[in-house]
């Protein structure tokens, strides 16, 4: 009994009495995985077929760049909140008491470090302005989502893009604060790729816009009026329904 008690502490403090930190971390995967399928042309069609009927933008390759990114996204920030929670247990039990091990990957010891853990000018847990990172950008990228023809999408595209920018540079200290530890953080690494794949898709929806290919159907071709609507409402107005049951026709 007493032995069961010790096996069964780390996975206890880990969140669940039968996950340990790293099988944890590839709930956070899935999304992350399911973006790269979405983006990946081999595999993009044929995930899109699972969630056409629910979705039917995803049979364009606007809707899977943007279905891909909603998806890294998601990944990010998930893992971003369990970082936070590491944080706050390492604050509490110490360092060594989660997720800690004996190779190169132990995320105990770069969370739970204190000097750090946090962002050295706001004084901010490393996850919590994670979660606030990607927040912002799903925000950015669900609006697009809603009204993918609006006058204001092309500048929303630019928000995420610098968005990505700004943090790859975020990415780069924390590497070096990795290296200055000695150890590597595999929770942290995830958010880190998660918010790449963001800023390449970014890029990637940048130049679908600018090369004029945004527009997939005629469900698109929104009139002058509406979009001297939206430019004076600064909202979204709903597309009408004989435009949403056009057929498609290439140019």
């Amino acid at each position: 009994m007493g032995s069961l008690c010790k096996t069964s502490t780390q996975d206890i403090i880990s969140g669940g009495e039968l996950m340990d930190a790293n099988t944890q971390l590839l709930f956070h995967w899935v999304p992350i995985l399911l973006g790269l399928l979405l983006l990946i042309p081999s595999t993009s069609e044929f995930i899109s077929r699972l969630f056409i009927k629910k979705w039917p933008s995803v049979s364009t390759r606007r809707g899977r760049l943007l279905a891909s990114t909603v998806m890294f996204l998601i990944g990010g920030f998930t893992v971003s909140a369990h970082t936070l929670w590491i944080h706050n247990k390492a604050s509490e039990l110490g360092s060594g008491n989660f997720c800690a091990g004996d190779g190169v990957w132990d995320c105990s010891s770069v969370i739970g470090n204190a000097e750090w853990n946090v962002d050295p000018m706001l004084g901010l847990p490393w996850g919590l302005l994670g979660m606030l990172a990607f927040s912002v950008m799903l925000w950015l990228i669900v609006s697009i989502c809603l009204d993918p023809m609006a006058s204001w999408v092309r500048n929303h595209l630019a928000y995420l893009r610098v968005i990505g920018i700004i943090g790859v540079f975020v990415i780069f200290y924390l590497i070096y604060a990795e290296f200055a530890i000695g150890k590597l953080c595999q929770y942290c690494s995830t958010a880190h790729f998660a918010h790449i794949m963001v800023l390449v898709n970014s890029q990637l929806l940048l130049t679908t816009y600018d090369q004029r290919k945004w527009s997939d159907s005629k469900a698109d071709d929104v009139s002058n009026d509406e979009v001297r609507d939206r430019k004076r409402k600064k909202g979204y107005v709903k597309p009408k329904s004989s435009a949403m049951n056009a057929p498609y026709e290439e140019e």
